[in-house]
């Protein structure tokens, strides 16, 4: 993971190089603001490619970040933001790990005076911005895209994250009513990973062994991809199970040229990280952003692919999507679609 974390950001700066502070930050500026970003667990590949490239978000837009990981713990993810309360930091970002129980912890932020994103996970309150995207669509479109792979027929399983957060239900929501327009397609399980890939490893080795025939696998996240994709090697059914995922990560858009994944859907976490300074840099310098402000998604997948669902009936007119070697531009060149004066809110 360190390795990964490294390479992510020595690419990210550079392809991106030195950018401009934010224009609201002169010389005169007596401090830079301070952000407190209350994460569900920087274990995890994603929040680590987050962390890479919201450094480099933060010299684009000056301003100090502390990242702080729950590890999980909902208890442990409110006492961070109450710390950070106590220190006084000028804006908070929490990645809520469930969003009905954060929102007494994103009122109590908002009583200090201090602006908060909930990234991701929609928290219902009037006091905070949501950076949210467009998952339950996206995740629906993803599904459709393996009933049309698969030919309208066959069995998949589906691994989503957990109950209650809202990128995960939404998500599986997609998944739910993509999967209606298939009647000959059988949902073998559906089962929480908690966003944790050796969980999603051991639900793939139980799969594997309760059914001989699985002809697809829809994930919400790659880093759960990643880990499940272990044992589908190991057993020698890689050939067979067609793997549909979501984040766009780098290793993933690999995945995609070797042909070992077929469609991925890009939010990208070096964009995301990026993209979440960006909005708490502006709200710190008191710019107004709308409660819900959505991050641009692509979906990644080879040509022959697109090519395939097309002659078997799916209309691709309305999907954005891109190669993976377009798609890995995207993913590293986050300043380009998000830097200083580039967001219009």
């Amino acid at each position: 993971m360190k390795k990964t974390l490294a390479l992510c950001l020595s690419v990210l700066l550079l392809v991106a190089g030195v950018s401009a502070l934010f224009a609201g930050a002169g010389p005169g500026e007596k401090k830079e603001p301070v952000m407190g970003i209350a994460m569900i667990n920087l274990d995890h590949p994603f929040f680590a490619n987050m962390m890479a490239a919201g450094a480099l978000a933060s010299q684009d837009y000056g301003i100090k970040l502390i990242w702080k990981s729950a590890e999980g713990s909902l208890e442990k993810q409110i006492a961070i933001i109450e710390n950070f309360i106590q220190q006084k930091v000028d804006v908070i970002m929490i990645d809520p790990i469930d969003k009905k129980a954060i929102a007494p912890a994103v009122i109590k932020v908002h009583e200090a005076g201090i602006p908060v994103i909930t990234a991701g996970n929609f928290v219902d309150t009037p006091y905070n911005v949501n950076t949210l995207y467009n998952d339950y669509e996206d995740f629906k479109t993803l599904t459709t895209m393996a009933g049309y792979y698969l030919n309208k027929k066959g069995n998949v399983v589906c691994l989503v994250g957990g109950p209650g957060n809202f990128v995960s239900d939404e998500r599986q929501r997609g998944f739910e009513d993509g999967i209606k327009q298939f009647p000959n397609i059988k949902v073998l399980s559906l089962q929480p990973s908690d966003w944790d890939p050796v969980k999603g490893m051991k639900v793939m080795e139980n799969w594997l062994t309760a059914y001989p025939e699985i002809d697809a696998f829809l994930c919400v996240s790659d880093g759960v991809t990643l880990g499940a994709l272990e044992p589908i090697r190991a057993s020698g059914r890689a050939a067979d199970i067609k793997i549909f995922t979501y984040d766009g990560d780098i290793q993933s858009q690999q995945l995609i040229q070797k042909g070992e994944i077929v469609a991925d859907l890009l939010t990208g976490s070096a964009r995301v990280g990026y993209w979440n300074v960006a909005v708490g840099a502006m709200l710190a310098r008191g710019v107004k952003v709308p409660q819900k402000v959505y991050l641009p998604t692509h979906f990644v997948m080879n040509p022959d692919t697109a090519q395939l669902l097309k002659d078997r009936g799916m209309d691709l007119s309305k999907v954005d999507w891109v190669k993976p070697e377009n798609g890995m531009k995207i993913f590293y060149r986050a300043g380009e679609e998000l830097g200083p004066g580039k967001l219009k809110y």
